[in-house]
């Protein structure tokens, strides 16, 4: 299969499933190459995966860059409400979201792309000025820092392509009074991408998606931690500098669990667990995510918990976490 089938395929998928709704976010995607920003790997995957393929990786394999899946790239132009003539700045550089970005402001708009490593950069200039995109504006420097090119205006949209663990001054500072900010947020072991819009003097989100993205670099870079509460196998992933025992917390999970089932059940089609989730982690303090093995559950060393993990909280000695279970049958107690 060509090029264009391949890109014609994608595209049509992601128009069924709803993360293209909008001719001009569809437009985009047909214009733009995106195997050209993947040189390397095969057209097929680069058209057909899932998620994220990295495109560069630190010593020990640790991946540092990559382009996000096609479904989650429409899912953010969609949010962005791009229109042209608007001046856009994307932070985290790759090529292919400002190309997508490039063709949505259109010739009488603007982009600007920065990252903060020189090579990824370099490379993006490459392979922007390869495939037609010469227009879009590259910058090595951090995205979380004020940027000279800014508008006197500020940017019309500023599109987040790495994990920030808060929001910088300096985006507050640059977004133009009717301007919108795409950024994936990480709160409390959360991941989301969020799109917000001024409320008066501060940003409301209006969309919300869930993701995962590569962590940003520089001073905004904060790397969450975890306490090992059985090995490896069963750990507490705490953020934002949150107190903890770890010895407490160990000891606490040693001893027999206390449980107390809602009676809630679900089907898997409520979408319950998401916003769930988001609420806890903004209502409730201390909050983190339990992650454990499959193993482990299936040992009784927990209940079970989703493949991201469940929200958890904890004092000093104690700790509470969401488990779910098969929803008991007919005649069972």
């Amino acid at each position: 299969m060509g090029f264009a089938e391949l890109r014609e395929r994608m595209v049509r998928e992601l128009v069924e499933r709803g993360a293209i709704v909008s001719a001009a976010v569809e437009a985009a995607f047909r214009a733009v190459p995106r195997h050209r920003f993947a040189p390397g790997v095969p057209a097929a995957e680069v058209y057909g995966a899932p998620e994220a393929i990295f495109t560069k990786r630190a010593e020990g394999g640790r991946a540092v860059s990559s382009i996000s899946a096609s479904w989650l790239h429409a899912r953010m132009l969609e949010a962005a409400e791009l229109a042209p003539g608007m001046r856009a700045l994307e932070i985290g550089s790759g090529g292919c979201n400002a190309a997508l970005l490039a063709e949505m402001v259109g010739p009488d708009g603007s982009v600007t792309s920065v990252d903060i490593d020189p090579e990824i950069t370099g490379r993006a200039r490459r392979l922007l000025d390869e495939t037609g995109y010469a227009r879009v504006q590259v910058r090595t420097g951090d995205g979380a820092q004020p940027l000279a090119e800014t508008p006197a205006e500020g940017w019309d949209r500023i599109v987040v392509t790495t994990g920030a663990a808060d929001l910088p001054d300096a985006w507050f500072g640059q977004l133009a009074p009717q301007g919108r900010l795409i950024v994936p947020l990480r709160f409390r072991g959360l991941s989301r991408t969020l799109a917000f819009a001024w409320e008066g003097e501060h940003l409301r989100s209006d969309t919300t998606v869930i993701s995962g993205f590569l962590a940003m670099q520089g001073q905004s870079a904060h790397a969450p931690r975890s306490v090992r509460l059985a090995g490896p196998e069963v750990r507490l992933v705490v953020d934002e500098g949150q107190p903890t025992d770890d010895r407490a917390l160990r000891g606490a999970f040693a001893t027999h669990p206390n449980e107390r089932w809602t009676g809630v059940e679900l089907t898997g089609s409520e979408g319950l667990l998401p916003p769930l989730n988001v609420w806890l982690a903004g209502a409730v303090s201390p909050y983190g995510r339990l992650r454990a093995s499959s193993a482990a559950a299936e040992r009784g060393l927990v209940g079970w918990v989703p493949s991201i993990g469940a929200g958890a909280v904890w004092n000093d000695d104690s700790l509470a976490y969401l488990a779910l279970r098969r929803a008991p049958g007919e005649g069972e107690h």
